[in-house]
């Protein structure tokens, strides 16, 4: 018998990527972190951890819209995509504020801690990978890592926020999970439309690029979470 045909089409593209989401959703319910998170065992230094790595990536996710489209409008490519990606830079553009906003209501100034902690190994590597990758020869790879981000934001943020504020004794949590309650809510349709557009795209090296940057962010993103979780119990 011969081996089995490989598929290529664009919705064997999706079924990756979502693959790689779930494979995201089952390890990060395992992570320290998270169960810490829903339990009500996470002290104040570990949220803030979280939220100071989540920090360094969100504030390329503007920056890197705008590289990916700007990079299409050079190689003549996929011209509507371009456009979205400048109206989704547009969109995310101050994103990163909201973690601020959540530093300062659990009592920190974010300049400060920002600079004593700065980005980890993992979010170093994911800045690295998705800057090169934005400005490559296939910049829709973006979209690898806004399927991931967003549908994990869809799939879990509401959660682990609710969780935080129903169970943990930090002080005023209530008001300190904007980012994560935001893009529960945002994000909701941003997959579906990823499906639509990913539909579209036909080159089966641009697709292998997309789904290879989804499956790098899934893996920083873990590795974030675990690195949070050993930095954290180090400095008890």
């Amino acid at each position: 018998m011969g081996e089995a045909a490989v598929d290529l089409s664009p919705r064997g593209v999706v079924a990756d990527l979502r693959n790689e989401l779930d494979r995201l959703v089952a390890g990060l319910d395992q992570e320290p972190a998270i169960k810490a998170f829903k339990d009500g065992s996470a002290e104040k230094d570990l949220y803030v951890a979280f939220l100071v790595q989540t920090r360094h990536y969100v504030a390329l996710t503007a920056p890197c819209l705008e590289a990916a489209g700007r990079r299409l409008k050079e190689l003549g490519e996929h011209p509507e995509l371009a456009d979205l990606f400048f109206q989704k830079a547009d969109e995310e553009a101050g994103h990163d504020i909201l973690v601020d906003d959540d530093l300062r209501t659990l009592g920190l100034d974010p300049e400060a801690t920002l600079a004593a902690h700065p980005p980890g190994e993992w979010i170093t590597a994911y800045n690295s990978w998705i800057t090169a990758a934005t400005n490559g020869r296939h910049p829709a790879a973006f979209l690898g890592s806004a399927y991931i981000l967003e549908g994990l934001a869809v799939e879990r943020a509401g959660k682990v926020a609710k969780a935080l504020v129903a169970s943990s004794n930090i002080p005023k949590i209530a008001d300190a999970v904007t980012f994560l309650d935001l893009h529960a809510e945002a994000d909701i349709g941003h997959v579906d439309d990823l499906e639509r557009i990913l539909a579209n795209l036909e080159d089966p090296t641009e697709r292998d690029a997309i789904v290879m940057t989804a499956a790098a962010t899934r893996g920083a993103y873990l590795g974030m979470l675990d690195e949070v979780a050993r930095t954290r119990a180090t400095a008890h």
